[in-house]
């Protein structure tokens, strides 16, 4: 089994290794421009970047690192087709953190009045953006009443010197806890950790789950931590840079604009803020960015990394007939999901559809197949649609679903939870729809066309390596 990697630090030098690392010499801004290397390097299935001039600041800024499944399978050191069982390995074995003295994320101090989010290279990516974001921060926190710990990728818009703008449907389930006993909720967000805590920290995990088992198992190793320096959280000790706050109570202020990942912006609503009391980090730190907006970006690979496993895994304790599902980044992270089947009864496509359109965390489609498809090839999917379905008898509309957060075609126009008393957002219904293209169960179909000896043929020209 291959060694964790300690921290982002050596990530990036096993990526300059593996030839997926290009080294940004020239002055690059904040504004706009870091965002513009890190679309072009994602719309061509580049390499990571490290950004090693930033105007008006003296760190380094790493992007693009995840933008390709490439770069997710270095992060997990295996190959791309291994990369759902390696993930499964991960959430089935999980390993707890492990508490140490003290941490190189925090060789450098800020309290008080030193503390100053502009120091930091923060970017502004989108052109409508209201303000700089911090994309790649792994935020922690805990339930105010379990102290149950819970660690998460949000977003955060710059507000101030000392103050975040934070969208996190979990803070906000901990902050209305809190502030119905008068208190807020002290947060970390943890940029440049090491890749498999990036990753874990992206796993929708059922509530009350530590994410952090999940990155030990992936990692194969224990995550360490350190006490924060200004509440009773613990942090990644290998962090390039750490933010520590409390999200505030009964304060609610307009976030967004923002580019978000169905590839528009989600307006400005309410929601917390947090108060910046400290800011810890390495000496010469790296800050992190990560771009999200129209796929593919790092947003939508790690997203895909994490759901196809979660569902697979899922899907295959109930239905014997599941063999693979994927997410293709085209579908804006989980709004079309592709199951292949080898189906046991008539109807257990139609099952499966129903299934995952009704306990989604973010589908509207299914389209299942039958697994002679390649479910990652979308030309098989279209063609094994229009040749084994019929519209008006293996179609299945849902409707009154829970809303998809951030569709722009849903009731609420792409808006997420608007921070209501409760921390949340009234519900609001929408549908979904599944395609059955498994050819009918039990009955006669044409046979495929085959050539025969198509295997005993040379390439007449060698494959490029794969780029994802």
């Amino acid at each position: 089994m291959a060694t964790a990697f300690s921290d982002m630090r050596q990530f990036l030098n096993y990526l300059g290794e593996m030839g997926h690392l290009v080294r940004v010499e020239k002055e690059v801004e904040t504004r706009y421009q870091i965002a513009a290397y890190i679309r072009k390097t994602s719309d061509q299935q580049g390499p990571g970047l490290l950004f090693e001039n930033v105007k008006g600041h003296d760190m380094q800024v790493a992007g693009g690192l995840f933008a390709t499944l490439r770069g997710a399978a270095h992060a997990l050191q295996c190959g791309v087709d291994e990369i759902n069982s390696k993930m499964l390995q991960g959430i089935q074995n999980p390993i707890a953190p492990r508490i140490v003295d003290a941490g190189p994320c925090q060789e450098v101090v800020h309290e008080g009045d030193d503390v100053d989010l502009y120091k930091l290279p923060i970017p502004l990516y989108s052109e409508k953006d209201s303000a700089p974001y911090i994309t790649m921060g792994v935020t922690i926190s805990k339930d105010p009443d379990t102290g149950a710990r819970n660690m998460g990728l949000y977003r955060n818009e710059l507000k101030g010197k000392n103050r975040l703008g934070i969208s996190a449907q979990t803070v906000r389930v901990h902050l209305a806890k809190a502030e119905r006993k008068g208190q807020g909720v002290p947060v970390a967000i943890a940029l440049g950790v090491d890749p498999a805590l990036l990753i874990a920290a992206g796993y929708k995990a059922p509530y009350g789950v530590d994410e952090l088992n999940m990155a030990g198992g992936l990692r194969g190793a224990p995550v360490e931590l350190v006490k924060a320096r200004t509440s009773d959280l613990e942090v990644p000790a290998t962090a390039e840079i750490v933010i520590e706050g409390i999200a505030l109570p009964n304060v609610r202020e307009m976030e967004g604009p923002f580019g978000e990942y169905p590839g528009y912006y989600n307006p400005a609503i309410p929601k917390p803020v947090v108060q910046v009391t400290a800011i810890t980090h390495r000496k010469k730190p790296i800050f992190l960015a990560g771009l999200t907006g129209m796929p593919t970006t790092e947003n939508h690979i790690l997203k895909q990394i994490c759901l196809e496993p979660m569902f697979l895994w899922d899907l295959k304790q109930k239905f014997p007939g599941v063999v693979d599902v994927h997410v293709p980044a085209a579908g804006a992270q989980a709004l079309l999901a592709v199951v292949a089947m080898k189906p046991t009864s008539k109807y257990e496509a139609r099952n499966v559809i129903s299934y995952m359109l009704s306990n989604r965390p973010a589908v509207k489609t299914v389209i299942a197949v039958e697994n002679d498809i390649d479910i990652r090839n979308i030309e098989q999917v279209v063609w094994a649609t229009m040749t084994r379905f019929q519209p008006a008898e293996d179609v299945v509309i849902l409707s009154n679903l829970i809303e998809i957060a951030l569709d722009p075609s849903g009731p609420r126009g792409g808006a997420s939870a608007s921070g209501t008393a409760d921390g949340l957002a009234p519900e609001l219904t929408s549908s979904g729809m599944g395609i059955d293209a498994t050819r009918p169960f039990g009955r006669e179909f044409p046979e495929l066309v085959k050539v025969p000896g198509v295997g005993n043929i040379p390439d007449f020209i060698k494959p490029a390596q794969k780029s994802h």
